[in-house]
């Protein structure tokens, strides 16, 4: 739905994720060499989750500190394990693929973060987590979380947000600016 004054798509949190999955299938329908589509549909799940500021921020307000987190998570149980894991990847994934120039303006290189993305992911499959009951899904996620990134960071050139702060939702229900426009990629 269209905002007539302001020019800006009203979403609310039920049709976010299918506008997230719209907007990536688009761009990976295009990719010389398109992902399976459990990728996109659970990339635009992540987005529709850290599209919430309350889920991507933690102590007040603070960036999370990936490397300590997947460190740390050895110490914890198995079900806090396979949560822990889950979210770095996620995380990873949303920031090198939504604000990549965040990473890039910070001493870790994007390769480390790819790493620890890449990391969280596989002790995930170890740890038997599960996508849709799809077999080794987070092992097949972590050999193509490179390729996946380039899929959204796509699809978030687009977006008219400039920042995270913009990009970060304050509640459920929100009216954001989220033109898309289509363009040949390479994988």
């Amino acid at each position: 739905m269209m905002d007539k004054k302001t020019d800006k798509i009203i979403l609310s949190s039920e049709n976010l994720s299918e506008y997230f999955y719209g907007c990536l299938s688009d761009v990976n329908r295009q990719a010389n060499c398109p992902l399976p589509q459990e990728f996109i549909l659970y990339s635009s799940e992540v987005m529709h989750k850290y599209a919430i500021s309350e889920n991507y921020f933690v102590n007040d307000s603070k960036e999370r500190v990936l490397g300590m987190e997947l460190l740390q998570a050895e110490e914890k149980t198995l079900s806090e394990k396979k949560e822990i894991y889950r979210e770095i990847g996620d995380l990873v994934l949303f920031q090198l693929g939504v604000f990549p120039q965040r990473i890039n303006s910070k001493t870790p290189s994007k390769g480390y973060y790819l790493n620890i993305g890449r990391s969280a992911y596989t002790k995930a499959a170890h740890l038997n987590c599960s996508f849709y009951d799809i077999p080794n899904f987070y092992h097949l996620l972590s050999t193509s979380l490179e390729n996946l990134v380039k899929i959204l960071t796509h699809a978030a050139e687009s977006f008219s947000h400039e920042s995270l702060e913009q990009y970060l939702l304050e509640n459920d229900d929100a009216v954001i600016d989220f033109s898309f426009s289509t363009k040949k990629i390479a994988n």
